[in-house]
């Protein structure tokens, strides 16, 4: 309850901020928007191939915020390995993360598209270099289980933490500045939610050995 509360002031007391400051456009900001979500993430990586007949599994996550236009990008894919896993990878980006104009979290669009969402929690994927911080839950509605990965970018740095979102965005928004942020959700269909959240470290271990340093940096956050 008291960390309700504490949201709830940090969200009103960055929306007055917002008003009174005069929002200043990221350099940064401007030129990662006019970079393609398609060229951070590639067809294909490790043993994982694009698999372009099952785009239809992803529809739930990001098609109302599409219809809203709250989103500057937004990329979804299937990805298909030979052992038969299927994952798959939706991506949004926003240039403006400000109160009016926040990624929403998986946990609350899933729930708002009639699924029951179950065992939330934040963990860490081992990556060469770096610890990613995540959070896990399970998202179900009848004949569809679809245990979830995924990790949010404030800016540069990855947050799992939802009041250190929200007070990261207050210390920004003081300034007038508002960051960037971009969401990557991975997830599957399965019953079995280790098993899927084992399959989910796989993928990401594989993507994040085929990028770049600067795309890993813009993908994985700075370290």
């Amino acid at each position: 309850m008291k960390k309700a509360w504490l949201l709830a002031f940090l969200m009103a007391l960055t929306a007055l901020l917002s008003a009174v400051f005069l929002p200043r456009p990221q350099p940064m900001a401007q030129e990662r928007a006019g970079t393609p979500l398609e060229q951070l993430f590639p067809d294909q990586f490790g043993e994982w191939r694009l698999d372009p007949g099952a785009a239809a599994l992803i529809r739930p996550a990001f098609e109302q915020a599409k219809r809203f236009q709250m989103y500057d990008q937004v990329l979804e894919r299937t990805y298909l390995n030979a052992a038969g896993h299927r994952v798959m990878l939706s991506v949004a980006y926003g240039r403006q993360q400000s109160v009016g104009l926040q990624m929403h979290r998986p946990e609350v669009c899933y729930k708002a598209g009639g699924f029951k969402v179950d065992d939330i929690q934040t963990g860490s994927l081992p990556l060469p270099g770096l610890s990613l911080p995540v959070t896990r839950l399970l998202a179900s509605m009848e004949g569809r289980p679809e245990p979830i990965t995924y990790w949010r970018l404030l800016g540069d740095e990855v947050v799992a933490d939802e009041t250190r979102f929200k007070l990261r965005q207050l210390s920004l928004g003081a300034s007038g500045a508002i960051p960037d942020g971009m969401l990557v959700r991975v997830s599957s269909i399965d019953d079995d939610r280790q098993v899927a959240y084992k399959v989910h470290e796989a993928f990401v271990q594989a993507l994040a050995l085929s990028l770049t340093p600067a795309q890993r940096a813009r993908v994985l956050g700075q370290r």
